[in-house]
């Protein structure tokens, strides 16, 4: 009976870890449009069915091919997915190289009904301002805590 104990508890540990990350997922696509030199990046995203949590999103190589070093962070805009569960209020994140490139302006930028975007800032200069990209970007969500929420994040890339 000790022996089943101590298997069982082995495997709850080995486990553990990986039921307390995020399930949810984004799809990634791009736009490049070739009159205006632009790119957007789209994630469609489905939180987690039981804590509606995503994992943290990294930019994939192919898009980051488009816009590394020819390109500067525009906008970022957030709204709910048409016919999908809204989703909470919550907070988007834009990292590169540890620099949260939204500032505080991420805050509340998914809404549950509302269409709503910012432009990149700098808490530091307390202004607006459009980094060039010279790394790779992640983007995370915090506080959106609606099981299976559907939501898009659109992120805009000009030269």
């Amino acid at each position: 009976m000790k022996r089943l104990l101590l298997i069982a508890a082995v495997i709850a540990v080995l486990i553990a870890p990986y039921m307390a990350q995020a399930a949810g997922s984004c799809v990634q696509t791009s736009y490049a449009y070739s009159v205006s030199g632009s790119v957007l990046i789209k994630l469609v995203c489905t939180g987690d069915a039981a804590n509606g949590s995503i994992p943290t999103q990294t930019i994939s190589d192919a898009n980051m091919a488009l816009i590394q070093w020819t390109h500067y962070f525009y906008q970022a805009k957030a709204y709910p997915t048409s016919g999908g569960t809204a989703p909470d209020a919550a907070d988007v994140t834009v990292l590169m190289d540890g620099q949260y490139l939204l500032g505080a302006k991420g805050a509340n930028l998914i809404h549950a009904t509302a269409t709503q975007d910012t432009l990149p800032y700098s808490a530091f200069m307390s202004s607006y301002r459009y980094p060039m990209v010279t790394n790779t970007l992640t983007l995370a969500v915090s506080n959106q805590a609606t099981n299976s929420a559907n939501y898009t994040l659109e992120l805009l890339f000009v030269r």
